[in-house]
């Protein structure tokens, strides 16, 4: 998870930055932005592969869809296989999701 640095005003940023860090700042940003709206498109498609797959079986949920074959936020790297559309099993005792966990993640679990 990534370290959660103070927060900089825009004051901060113009007065105490260099404008060329400033300038890689930004094309950093537009750039990971554009892959977030990349990966965004491919969940989207993996959802239609998956809904495809069940209305060949005509029943949501059933199928044993293969876990990940590469790391995927949101996905247990130790599961076999992943059954969309089923409720996440919690062992007992386990506590609940803590805040500090990432949205993005629980979103791609849900999409995926």
């Amino acid at each position: 998870m990534a370290k959660k640095s103070a927060s900089l005003s825009f004051r901060d940023i113009v007065l105490g930055a260099d404008a060329e860090v400033i300038r890689q700042a930004h094309e950093a940003r537009v750039q990971i932005d554009k892959l977030v709206e990349e990966r965004q498109l491919a969940y989207a498609r993996i959802a239609e592969l998956e809904t495809q797959v069940e209305d060949v079986l005509g029943e949501t949920g059933a199928f044993p869809f293969p876990a990940p074959p590469l790391s995927v936020a949101g996905f247990d790297p130790k599961a076999d296989t992943v059954t969309r559309g089923a409720p996440a099993k919690k062992p007992a005792g386990r506590p609940a999701a803590s805040a500090d966990e990432s949205p993005e993640a629980d979103a791609s679990s849900e999409e995926a």
